[in-house]
């Protein structure tokens, strides 16, 4: 059975079972910081089971991409030297919110195993948590499954829970025995046995519980269900073929590998087939995560897909000289294309980030390989690579401590990843990172703020709480900080990359400036300093700031246009990767694998201009999120939607996007947009600023006015300014190097002059001369034409704007008598910073130590060699 026909047979079975089919959320999680990348099949579900969110369906079913490879759920290590671990898996799942429970999970997965997909019962097993009886007498009782092939396990094994805190329960486990031949040849293994025998295919959540912070587990108020079964090891128990990496899935990969290297995988060594499994594996996490909007970084998910592109190419360099991993991205967007569309869309961005990425990875990888052979023969005794040792190739080539320790167990050594770890907290504390404190506040769920600002910009309303540090009170005296909560509020607050509102508060006869706004729960808070005594039920006028808003809503929908217009020119692989909108600028991030030239630049000006002055209706739409994306509108990056009710920002013909914000009614008011800037972040990922409105109109008048003095200054009419300007800059350039020119044949002159000056220090001429009229960049041309006349020690100077700087010279045949890294440091104790090599040294001072030259005579004299 193909992997396709798996896959649409296990979505067909539970939708006739009245589950919804949900496609798969992307692989980075929606404003969920407790998650790196998308783990699981429940991801998308977390706040049903919380009970923070509800649907128009109780059940569900989807297939979900899914990277394990940081975290708590961490696979990296293991990937390419198992038969079934991945970092990039997809995750079959039903789910339940609210509505069945144990007895049809558990006949569910029963009934698709053994009816649809045909397992062999016989050879099914399942296991319960230990304390969970009533899962136990369902498979015993109502399934039929003899006693012996029930296992009780504890926490570790069968107690489920997605990451140190969030919806939690025991769970359910089936497996299959695939034989001895797997096994670990013990005559007690049994499901939970870390061998391949009893292979585990399908997990059986129960959701009962919500994990606190501090690990106690919270009643939820319905419970649920939540299974996952891998696809990719389904399909090799069906397909009865002994690793996943032998299955259908794998083949057009592996296949391509084999083009490229001109090797078999099958008649392979283990160490090369190893290999092969670990390419495979990563070009997938790899495409994946590019194609959702992840780039490779220094820090968090970024730094993941990092280590995994970089371990990849280092299993690539077993296989080929060539940079072959960024030659499987076409393979894999064929393979699976029609499945996800990202894969397609931004199969160029993702081909040139890979190319990137391993490039620069291949470079710093000779270097490092260099350090660390080094390190291998310096610890031969030990055969320890100490964590200082791992933390320099970490963070000076760019090692990750996983590729150290693959390289180090290739010769036969370990790494010390306790001490390794302790330089990165050291690093940390360095650079100033620091844990965010928690200052959140449990509010009462009943309390509730209805957001006016779409329709309004004053809104009375009463106050329905009032926070102080955190806790609420019933009322507080005048000249108290404090967050009033009330039940309406036109308070805009930030989110989706535009900025919270400006404001103020009228409260009876006062009237006080507004301090900030934030959600608290399911209320908007406003900040402020309680102008008289303020209590619960008191009424309010709240006043935004409508020049301020009325800025921030041209940026705003400007940035719609933004994008529009970068897809236009550039492709539908251009992604949002963040963006801010404020009253005075507006800030696009997006990825692209290449610097936007300035035609490009023009062209995208040019077309969200041209849409402005066609004065556009700005068309606002609710509607679910479903119909929404199936109509193509665009998903903003990181922000989570509520699949039933999404709020779309239409201007018809050109742009649609979800989003929460605050548009003018017609792209007309906007006025004016202009570009201002634009730069490189990353590789694959550019940021562009631009201004609009009153800011975009002064900005065309600051430059107006700037070119018309500049075309006053040069004669010349506009069109001929750039022309002036290059003209002068050779003409300016052509002066300086006659003046470079004239300046060293004055020196060449004065030299003879100037030797006449020398001392003897300890049988060595020495000199030592402030040359006012030489600029720092003479200096050394300077001193080597001393050296030319007579071979010495040669310490000049200079002062230029207001700046010392110096150089020293030292005859090459002289060099052994000085150590001048001595000299280099006894030189910065007099406040005089530089470096040089063997034979010179130049720097600069504030200004230059008073009676410089005897004190330097006297280290000469007491350390010059003989």
């Amino acid at each position: 059975m193909h992997s396709r026909d798996i896959r649409k047979k296990f979505i067909d079975f539970f939708v006739e079972h009245g589950h919804t089919y949900v496609q798969s959320s992307a692989l980075i999680p929606a404003q969920d910081p407790t998650l790196l990348f998308t783990n699981a099949g429940m991801n998308q579900f977390k706040d049903l089971f919380l009970g923070k969110e509800t649907r128009s369906y109780k059940r569900a079913v989807s297939i979900q991409k899914c990277i394990r490879a940081g975290g708590k759920h961490n696979d990296l290590e293991n990937v390419g030297f198992t038969k079934r671990h991945l970092t990039f898996f997809e995750m079959m799942g039903n789910f339940s919110f609210g509505d069945y429970f144990k007895r049809d999970a558990i006949r569910f997965a029963w009934d698709f195993l053994t009816k649809v997909v045909q397992l062999e019962q016989d050879k099914l097993y399942a296991s319960v948590y230990k304390l969970d009886d009533e899962a136990y007498a369902i498979w015993q009782t109502e399934i039929g499954l003899p006693q012996e092939r029930i296992v009780r396990l504890g926490e570790a094994d069968n107690f489920w829970q997605m990451g140190d805190t969030g919806p939690c329960g025991p769970c359910s486990e089936i497996y299959i025995d695939r034989g001895l031949k797997y096994g670990c040849g013990q005559a007690a293994c049994a499901p939970g046995c870390s061998c391949d025998r009893f292979l585990e295919i399908w997990n059986l959540v129960f959701m009962q519980f919500d994990r606190q912070a501090d690990g106690t587990d919270k009643p939820l108020k319905h419970t649920g269900v939540d299974t996952g079964m891998g696809l990719e090891r389904l399909v090799a128990v069906i397909q009865d073929k002994d690793s996943v990496f032998e299955t259908d899935i794998f083949e057009p990969l592996i296949a391509r590998l084999e083009e490229l290297t001109g090797r078999s995988y099958a008649q392979a060594t283990p160490e090369i087939q190893a290999a092969f499994r670990v390419i495979v594996d990563h070009i997938r996490s790899s495409c994946f995560a590019l194609a959702d909007g992840c780039t490779p970084s220094n820090e968090g998910r970024g730094y993941v897909l990092r280590k995994i592109i970089r371990r990849a190419a280092l299993f690539c360099q077993k296989l080929s000289e060539k940079n072959i991993f960024p030659d499987l991205v076409q393979t894999l967007a064929h393979q699976m294309g029609d499945i996800y569309p990202e894969l397609t869309v931004s199969q160029t961005h993702i081909t040139a980030l890979l190319t990137s990425e391993t490039e620069k990875f291949a470079h710093n990888l000779t270097h490092g390989q260099t350090i660390l052979n080094s390190y291998f023969q310096e610890n031969n005794n030990t055969r320890i690579i100490t964590g200082a040792q791992a933390f320099k190739l970490y963070d000076t080539y760019g090692f990750p401590l996983e590729l150290t320790n693959v390289i180090a167990h290739e010769h036969g050594f370990t790494v010390d990843t306790q001490e390794f770890e302790v330089e990165m907290e050291k690093q940390r504390l360095q650079s100033g990172k620091k844990l965010k404190t928690d200052d959140t506040c449990h509010m009462d769920e009943s309390l509730f703020t209805h957001f006016t600002g779409y329709d309004e910009h004053v809104t009375q309303s009463k106050i329905i709480g009032i926070l102080v540090n955190n806790t609420l009170v019933q009322e507080v005296p005048a000249g108290t900080l404090c967050s009033i909560i009330t039940s309406k509020s036109p308070f805009y607050i930030e989110c989706g990359g535009q900025i919270s509102d400006e404001g103020t508060v009228k409260i009876g006869s006062y009237e006080t400036k507004l301090l900030g706004i934030k959600k608290v729960g399911t209320t908007s808070a406003a900040l402020l300093e309680a102008p008289t005594a303020l209590k619960v039920g008191d009424t309010v006028t709240l006043i935004v700031d409508m020049p301020t808003r009325l800025n921030t809503m041209k940026n705003h929908t400007a940035t719609h246009l933004l994008q529009a217009a970068l897809i236009t020119f550039l492709g539908k692989g251009v992604k949002q990767s963040g963006s801010v909108v404020t009253p005075d600028y507006l800030r696009f991030d997006f990825t692209y694998h290449e610097n936007l030239t300035p035609e490009q630049i023009v062209l995208i000006e040019d077309l969200v201009n041209k849409k402005i002055l066609e004065n556009l209706p700005v068309k606002t739409e609710h509607t679910n999120l479903k119909e929404a994306t199936s109509r193509g509108v665009i998903a903003f990056f990181g922000e989570k939607y509520n699949p039933e009710q999404v709020r779309v920002i239409e201007i018809p013909g050109f742009s649609a996007e979800l989003c929460g914000g605050t548009h003018v009614r017609a792209t007309g008011d906007i006025g004016l947009f202009k570009i201002t800037e634009v730069t490189a972040l990353s590789a694959g990922n550019r940021r562009l600023v631009a201004v609009t409105g009153p800011a975009a109109l002064l900005a065309f008048q600051e430059t107006f006015v700037i070119t018309k003095a500049l075309g006053q200054e040069f004669k010349v009419t506009q069109e001929h300014i750039l022309d002036a300007i290059k003209k002068q800059k050779e003409q300016l350039r052509e002066a300086q190097q006659e003046a470079k020119e004239l300046k060293k044949q004055l020196s060449a002159l004065l030299v003879p002059t100037w030797l006449k000056d020398t001392k003897t220090v300890a049988t060595v001429p020495f000199l030592y001369k402030h040359l006012r009229t030489l600029a720092a960049s003479d200096l050394k041309d300077t001193a080597q034409e001393l050296i030319k006349a007579q071979p010495g020690i040669y310490f000049l100077t200079t002062t230029e704007n207001h700046k010392a700087s110096f150089f020293v010279a030292v005859a090459p045949q002289l060099a052994h008598r000085i150590n001048l890294k001595n000299f280099g440091a006894w030189l910065k104790e007099l406040g005089l910073q530089g470096g040089g090599s063997g034979t010179s040294i130049q720097g600069g001072a504030v200004v230059l130590p008073y009676n410089l030259e005897p004190q330097i005579v006297t280290w000469l004299e007491a350390n010059l060699a003989n």
